[in-house]
């Protein structure tokens, strides 16, 4: 299923009793921070009160933190695409579950031009090789006030907290399944099947690819103020058939802010 992915508005993609596929604009926030009510306020761009706007019931879902409802994952406020939402209770619970097994996954698109900074905090790092090739590292919260990560591997060097992120008690996988040149820029088509904040964002950055406008990780900028990372694409089992479903929206660099 493909539609045109860029929108300055969201809009739902696709809708069952159980869940809803809604897209997200870049800019906007996906759920409202912890004690945040904003809900009555249409210039506060959060996905999930625009969507309650149609389905108040949404609201009272009980996911993993009580004030974000029924959205199963979080984008980025500068990425855009899919975003998956339970409409039941029970959808919460069986969507909340692939995710714990692995079997929701996502499909992120994304541009580079390469670091145009060096950043401190990253271990060495090396390309596995031609894609598809994954990258793993467990992650820490760096720079002033934790705003960023930057991935812990096994004798990485530099200093390492005691508390680190881990995926289950292992270290966290983004797989990269394409790496093309396209002119003066570098396309990737990645997958993750649970993630951390701003795993690929820091994943790319670390091998030399930081995202275009993707100021916090040496991306630099170019066109407008978009982050050039799209989640085009998620897979599931539906929650009350449990037959599989995969959403799709044009891939990046194709009907879009940043075209071939």
């Amino acid at each position: 299923m493909v539609v045109p992915p860029v929108t300055a508005q969201p809009y739902v993609l696709e809708e069952t009793a159980a869940y809803a596929v809604v897209y997200k604009p870049p800019l906007w926030h996906s759920a409202p921070l912890k004690g945040e009510e904003r809900a009555g306020d249409p210039s506060a761009r959060i996905l999930l009160f625009w969507y309650a706007g149609g389905y108040p019931g949404v609201l009272e879902i009980r996911g993993k933190n009580p004030h974000e409802g029924g959205i199963l994952h979080r984008l980025d406020y500068e990425t855009h695409g899919l975003v998956l939402f339970a409409k039941t209770q029970g959808a919460m619970e069986a969507l909340t579950r692939q995710q714990r097994e692995g079997v929701f996954t996502k499909e992120y698109g994304a541009l580079s031009r390469g670091n145009r900074e060096k950043l401190p905090g990253f271990p060495p790092a090396v390309i596995p090789g031609p894609a598809p090739f994954t990258i793993e590292s467990a992650f820490r919260p760096f720079g002033p006030g934790r705003r960023e990560v930057r991935p812990v591997v096994p004798g990485g060097g530099g200093k390492v907290q005691k508390k680190i992120a881990l995926d289950q008690g292992k270290p966290y996988t983004t797989e990269v399944l394409e790496m093309s040149p396209r002119e003066d820029r570098t396309y990737f088509r990645l997958r993750i099947r649970r993630g951390f904040r701003h795993q690929i964002r820091c994943h790319l950055a670390w091998l030399g690819y930081a995202i275009l406008n993707d100021t916090t990780y040496g991306g630099g900028s170019f066109r407008d103020a978009a982050l050039a990372l799209r989640a085009q694409g998620i897979s599931f089992y539906d929650p009350e058939s449990h037959g599989p479903r995969n959403y799709r929206i044009a891939p990046l660099g194709k009907g879009g802010i940043y075209p071939e």
